[in-house]
């Protein structure tokens, strides 16, 4: 006999269960799910979105499967056999590709490819007298703005309608017709809508984790990943980043003096007069409080230390406070000069507190070569600087 506990564990466990396939199936569907164009240049692989990817296809693979099951029996019954082993086939690389996506390999064929064999699929054996087939066009019509690029998907919906035109207006009378028609455009409209809402969604979240709320410069977490990736691109083409760290001079005096909306306006005002001035390659980082991080892309650090004098005269000369200037001061470091990310950041911090040491208002030049711990001594003995 079944205890009222033992029910009571197996339905939790029952639940649990569901819960976790529900969220899995969840955060598969995160992001877009469309190869990047220039995947190979970005020099990092995001392991995370890669294992989502596959795991989304693993999916439209299963879902695919289950659709064609009750095809192929149905051909074979009716003997349909050219149907029915077509759909065999079809049905033979849906389970290999569910297979190697279960163990986290890449699939034999695209979901692009097999959606476009199943349409394939499903014009044929409507040419062939199965008019029912028709009722498959339409889930398969809902996936193609997920699977394509929107001029992908809506040629291959013209060419579906087109193929199907002629079966329809011959089986059906004009008023039937018309309304398939119909029905089949709106369900590719809806779909297509309702994917733009899911990316235009996902676009902003993205952005919302990535972007310092008050000074719209990209936060510190993003940051890390940035470095990171000029870093391991650097490991394997040589490609040199020189990494600036801007941090606003008295800035305490600012807030004290003008109060904190005036120092939050400047530091708005600071970031959009870098943002005009740098390059799109290039990346700007609210590091924290008053303190900035540029990294400009293959700069050596004599190249950044010219583009570092610029943006303090800039900023000297752009008055972005209700009386008298505001001055940055600058540490520049170029990624070929020290060994990993963790001496980057400290060299360049070191840097900065010579600038400072040395009155404010000036950029410095990192140098590693005298030594990792003269450094590290030049960041602690000037730590109560501000």
């Amino acid at each position: 006999m079944i205890r009222v506990s033992d029910m009571g564990t197996m339905i939790n466990s029952n639940k649990a269960r569901w819960l976790r396939l529900k969220r899995h199936f969840t955060e598969s569907f995160t992001g877009d799910l469309l190869p990047r164009k220039h995947a190979g240049n970005e020099g990092h692989v995001d392991e995370q979105r890669e294992k989502r990817r596959r795991s989304a296809y693993r999916y439209i693979f299963l879902l695919l499967a289950v659709t064609l099951l009750p095809i192929v029996a149905n051909n074979f019954y009716i003997g349909q056999h050219l149907l029915a082993v077509a759909a065999l086939v079809l049905l033979g690389l849906l389970v290999v590709d569910i297979v190697r996506t279960s163990l986290h390999r890449e699939a034999l064929l695209s979901p692009p490819v097999v959606v476009g064999m199943c349409l394939g699929l499903a014009i044929l054996s409507m040419y062939l007298g199965q008019l029912y087939s028709l009722y498959l066009l339409f889930p398969l019509l809902v996936s193609l703005p997920v699977m394509f690029q929107t001029r992908w998907a809506i040629t291959l919906g013209v060419v579906v309608a087109g193929a199907a035109a002629p079966v329809v207006l011959t089986h059906f009378d004009l008023t039937t017709a018309f309304v398939i028609g119909i029905s089949t455009v709106l369900t590719w409209l809806v779909s297509a809508w309702l994917v733009y809402a899911m990316t235009e969604q996902s676009r902003r979240l993205k952005n919302m984790a990535i972007t310092d709320s008050l000074t719209g410069a990209f936060n510190r977490r993003y940051l890390e990943l940035q470095a990171l990736r000029a870093l391991q691109d650097w490991e394997r083409n040589r490609r040199s980043v020189s990494l600036l760290l801007l941090d606003i001079d008295h800035f305490k005096s600012i807030n004290d003096e003008f109060g904190h909306d005036v120092g939050d306006a400047a530091l708005k005002s600071l970031v959009s007069l870098i943002k005009e001035r740098i390059r799109g390659v290039d990346t700007l980082c609210r590091y924290g409080g008053e303190e900035f991080v540029l990294l400009l892309s293959e700069t050596t650090a004599v190249q950044a230390k010219i583009v570092a004098n610029q943006l303090r005269r800039a900023v000297e000369e752009a008055q972005l406070l209700p009386r008298g200037p505001m001055t940055i001061s600058v540490g520049v470091c170029d990624l070929m000069q020290v060994p990993d990310l963790e001496n980057w950041f400290r060299f360049a911090d070191a840097a900065l507190y010579s600038a400072k040491d040395l009155g404010r208002n000036r950029v410095e030049l990192a140098e590693p070569q005298a030594g990792q711990l003269s450094a590290t001594v030049t960041v602690l003995n000037n730590a109560a600087v501000g």
